[in-house]
């Protein structure tokens, strides 16, 4: 395949990825996924995230860790499975489920309809496929017992999605942990939950995509993200709260600086203690150590090329402008009237 062709594809892949919800979407509309908030699925879905270019290692091992891990879910339930390799879509609605694996069951009566090109896959059961560090099911209670239903919160609603979806009975979450020991976990469909699911994400949908708004940003860096410009010469009217809020922000500020004050006072009293010893102990327990790391060479560029005096369209032809970034500045004088 060309690198053209390759292009193409991706570009059809992420038009159609943006074209709704998907499961590892659904779970942030929600405000619970650990790694995705409302605000990255907005940016995401109106094109303004950022590529994932630079994710290719990523792709690469996950695509033959999932093969792997599927074969092995195969080897141990005696079940086959089917690759889907087309997004599939609830029609009329804007949920999208890309799910890893059908389940097949060639002994069942009932087909359910798995949305590919209008094709039927005689199934009652999905997998999804994840990799874990070794010690979350040890470090975690998000893990429950393989067999029953408890897995983290998102991974659960992503499957729950799929089942609503494609409209199959049970989903199998085959989970290889630290890459070495599997263990599976079956999440019953739950309609009823779907039905919520759905209804809140076609809301979301209308209310933030079709009306190109904005959620909320949930943290600082979020707002940051959002309006990374200003408009010059706008000032905005704020209620009590974000006064407060600023009048606290001073106060921090200041408590921060004099908490940073006082840990600089004691490390002084620290250093000193050693002198020139490696480590200092108190009733013989060390307590520190203050020893220097391995030399690091830096080479400056910017001396180099003076040194060899480039013609000033050179260095004009390879300068680039960065936007200058947004200061936050709080006008002390004015907050005592708060």
């Amino acid at each position: 395949m060309s690198a053209i062709q390759q292009q193409q594809d991706r570009d059809r892949w992420l038009a159609e990825r943006r074209s709704g919800i998907g499961g590892t979407d659904i779970s942030a509309l929600l405000g619970l996924n650990p790694w995705k908030t409302p605000l990255d699925v907005w940016l995401d879905k109106t094109g303004r995230a950022s590529d994932e270019a630079g994710n290719e290692e990523a792709m690469y091992w996950g695509t033959v860790l999932e093969d792997a891990v599927a074969r092995r879910y195969s080897e141990l339930t005696g079940r086959r499975v089917q690759r889907v390799n087309r997004t599939l879509r609830l029609p009329d609605s804007v949920a999208l489920a890309n799910i890893d694996r059908a389940v097949i069951n060639p002994e069942i009566m009932k087909q359910v309809r798995v949305r590919e090109d209008g094709h039927t896959l005689t199934t009652d059961r999905i997998l999804e496929v994840k990799t874990a560090h070794a010690l979350a099911r040890h470090r975690s209670d998000e893990w429950g017992e393989p067999g029953t239903d408890q897995v983290p919160e998102h991974y659960w609603l992503q499957v729950q999605w799929y089942l609503g979806i494609t409209g199959a009975e049970a989903g199998d979450l085959a989970v290889l942990f630290g890459g070495q020991q599997m263990a599976i976990y079956t999440i019953p469909s739950d309609p009823a939950l779907f039905a919520e699911m759905l209804d809140e994400a076609e809301q979301w949908w209308a209310r933030h995509v079709v009306a190109d708004t904005p959620p909320e940003p949930v943290t600082a860096d979020e707002a940051r993200r959002l309006w990374r410009r200003h408009t010059p010469g706008k000032t905005v009217a704020v209620d009590v709260t974000v006064a407060r809020a600023v009048a606290d922000m001073i106060r921090l500020r200041q408590e921060a600086k004099d908490l940073e004050a006082i840990a600089k006072e004691r490390e002084a009293i620290v250093l000193r203690a050693f002198g020139d010893a490696e480590a200092i102990e108190y009733q013989g327990r060390r307590l520190a150590t203050w020893k220097q790391n391995k030399p690091t060479r830096r080479t400056d560029w910017k001396a180099v090329a003076e040194a060899l005096n480039p013609p000033a369209e050179l260095i004009e032809r390879h300068t680039t402008e960065k936007p200058g970034a947004r200061v936050l500045r709080l006008n002390r004088k004015e907050i005592k009237h708060v």
